[in-house]
């Protein structure tokens, strides 16, 4: 009887284990700079993908909102990624949501120096002050820096993980109109590919995904009224481009996807081309 005992405990314990690891597992998202633009339309759509997802900005009522709109389980936490605390935040958080496998990074401090009534390139004000432009260089650059940090750390010791961050066609070469925002982008998409040479040479599993956005039609944006603006497209299609391309774990997306020209065409111009023609772009 005992004999019995014990061979259908062993049955029904390797029954369990079967279906345990059968069982679909919850993908765990965080999308930080949630509340807006490509970084909302993300998580949305991350959500019809099956993620739970975790909610990120400063503006907790439009987190809020979002929340309402999303099907599957959310959390929200409001952090600001020039705060100190941000780091530990985050930390929070993940541990809150029982872990992460997907890190998506949309912020933006965009500063243009150009006149809001600006007509043409030649049209701008470099004044901006330093604090504007400390913004910029704080959250785009530090801000993006430390929140990645936080996920890679996580990823590295779990084994497996996907970071996507959002940097822009100025982080390609540096634009006249907005050289701080350029400099900052420029140093997300660097340490983007650096943290991914890093992963490859030491034979870690973690993914990292560069998106290399041109004009999408964001808060900041001023598209319909700026002359250079080309191959504009909505936060729709920029979100679907990009989870799309998250999918498939693309080293570098392109928003729109033609924009690798531009891409290509930045990083290979000779200066006296670039500087005397192109320096808008």
């Amino acid at each position: 009887m005992k004999l019995f005992r014990s061979l259908l405990l062993i049955v029904a314990c390797s029954f369990r284990a079967v279906i345990t690891d059968c069982l679909p597992t919850e993908k765990k998202a965080i999308v930080i700079g949630a509340s807006s633009g490509m970084g909302r339309e993300i998580a949305k759509l991350l959500s019809k993908e099956g993620y739970n997802v975790g909610l990120v900005a400063r503006r907790i009522s439009l987190l809020e909102s979002l929340q309402k709109e999303i099907a599957t389980p959310t959390f929200i936490k409001q952090i600001d990624v020039t705060h100190p605390s941000a780091r530990q935040q985050l930390q929070e958080l993940i541990e809150k949501m029982g872990g992460l496998d997907l890190m998506v990074i949309s912020i933006s401090a965009y500063l243009d120096n150009r006149n809001a009534t600006a007509k043409n390139e030649a049209d701008f004000n470099p004044q901006k002050t330093w604090s504007e432009k400390e913004r910029t260089l704080d959250v785009d650059a530090k801000g993006f820096i430390a929140m990645a940090d936080v996920a890679l750390d996580f990823f590295k010791a779990q084994g497996s993980g996907h970071l996507v961050g959002i940097s822009s066609t100025s982080g390609q070469r540096g634009v006249a109109y907005s050289p701080e925002y350029s400099a900052a982008k420029a140093c997300t998409s660097y340490y983007m590919e650096g943290i991914r040479n890093y992963l490859k040479q030491n034979n870690l599993p973690v993914k990292v995904t560069d998106v290399v956005a041109g004009y999408v039609a964001v808060e900041h944006s001023r598209l319909g009224e700026d002359p250079s603006a080309y191959w504009e497209v909505t936060v729709e299609q920029a979100g679907k481009t990009i989870v799309e391309g998250i999918k498939k774990q693309k080293q570098v997306i392109y928003v729109p996807s033609k924009v690798w020209i531009v891409s290509f065409l930045l990083k290979h111009l000779p200066d006296y081309i670039y500087n005397n023609y192109l320096s808008w772009l």
